[in-house]
């Protein structure tokens, strides 16, 4: 209970003080609470019998919560709306299972990734340059924005769960969600009341449960991005600052070549987490593409029953806001690392020094006028660009089913 309060107390410490040290980035307590729920062991072969068996039954929970939806499909074939709800779910599954699989699967990956950045955070939160106090300021400023980004998609899924679990028990019709048992057939709660009940239970606990990871795991890795955009532009700063010291030349030319080291082992960073993350990358685009789509043609069907349009809606803004997100933090880090080339170049009269430092500079602006991405290489980086992009082929699908549905 300490450490998740701990996450608070420590905004609660950076509002008092805005040029407080932190001891550690968010990303340390949003691992700890994937750790929490099930999904992200240190390493298989450390972890207790009881992690795996829950890690086991988690991803069992899941395929059979997808199963049994997969299995409506046929009863609701001949209903456009009650087809698509169906499919709606099933991806959105499908999506959230694929990423607590991963997680499991590749956490001897992500531990290493956090512990680096969190390393980064250190090592700059203890410089005593100049700067010290404007990079304290940045450090507090984006640990601020991730608590509350953090914070506001927990109350988002407070709603969400609530709108897909009350409904059902005020109007007493249904599951939270279309499902068929086959054999067992506790969908109809007029013919098993009990078997119904623990349909019920299924649902409502894997929903929490579902919702509660996709938000841990997503602000875990927009938060990777957001750290990574954070040490880039603190990495400016601290050259813009070398021309500043009254140091001799080689002083400044050992400055130089070291935060050039620490560029280096950032563009290494974000390779290694483009190789962990593609999978994730890829049904992430591929997923927020067919969400949207769907959503707002299932929405358009059901203009005339404002209850299941507000439904589709609320699942069209989901994937609207989480591709958000990840695009937006993407796009921080595409035009902070194009920044690190002006900055080099702002080093005041860095032509007129020694061969050395002048060969040194223009490398390090050559190098940096290749932007850094998070991309699932061959396909687009996470930017503002490919947002725009998704929507428009969403768009695209979205026309070419209101055209087959005339």
């Amino acid at each position: 209970m300490n450490h998740i309060l701990g996450f608070y107390a420590q905004a609660k410490m950076v509002l008092r003080q805005r040029e407080c040290l932190l001891e550690q980035v968010s990303l340390m307590f949003v691992r700890s609470y994937i750790r929490m729920i099930g999904i992200l062991p240190r390493k298989w072969s450390e972890e207790h019998g009881y992690y795996s068996l829950a890690y086991a039954l988690l991803i069992a929970m899941g395929s059979m919560f997808i199963a049994t939806v997969a299995c409506d499909l046929y009863e609701a074939r001949q209903n456009l709306t009650l087809l698509g709800d169906d499919i709606v779910v099933i991806i959105g599954g499908s999506l959230i299972m694929l990423k607590i699989y991963f997680h499991g699967q590749h956490s001897s990956e992500i531990h290493p990734i956090v512990d680096k950045l969190n390393g980064l955070h250190k090592m700059f939160a203890e410089y005593n340059g100049r700067s010290r106090l404007k990079i304290k300021r940045l450090q507090c400023s984006f640990y601020l924005f991730e608590v509350f980004a953090f914070s506001f998609y927990i109350f988002l899924i407070v709603l969400f769960a609530t709108a897909v679990m009350v409904p059902p028990l005020l109007t007493h019709h249904g599951l939270p969600y279309r499902a068929h048992f086959p054999i067992l057939r506790w969908e109809n709660s007029d013919q098993h009341p009990i078997g119904f009940a623990i349909a019920y239970i299924f649902q409502v606990f894997w929903t929490c449960h579902a919702l509660l990871s996709i938000v841990c795991m997503d602000n875990l890795a927009c938060g990777i991005f957001l750290q990574t955009a954070l040490n880039l532009k603190i990495l400016c700063i601290r050259f813009r600052e070398i021309s500043a010291q009254n140091v001799e030349e080689r002083e400044s030319l050992d400055e130089l070549k070291s935060l050039i080291k620490i560029h280096q082992y950032i563009i290494n960073l974000i390779e290694n987490i483009n190789a962990c993350y593609y999978l994730n990358y890829v049904a992430q685009m591929g997923a927020s593409t067919f969400m949207i789509c769907l959503t707002a043609f299932e929405a358009l069907l059901a203009q005339d029953r404002p209850m299941i349009a507000i439904k589709f809606e609320i699942y069209m803004l989901s994937a609207f806001l989480q591709l958000l997100y990840w695009c937006c933090a993407g796009n921080l880090v595409f035009f902070e690392s194009l920044n690190v080339a002006d900055a080099a170049y702002e080093i005041p009269l860095w032509y007129t020094r020694s061969k050395e430092f002048k060969m040194t500079v223009a490398f390090l602006i050559r190098r940096a006028q290749k932007p850094l991405q998070f991309r699932p290489s061959p396909l687009y980086g996470f930017n503002i660009k490919t947002f725009t992009s998704i929507l428009s082929t969403s768009y695209s699908y979205f026309a070419l089913l209101c055209t087959m549905n005339k």
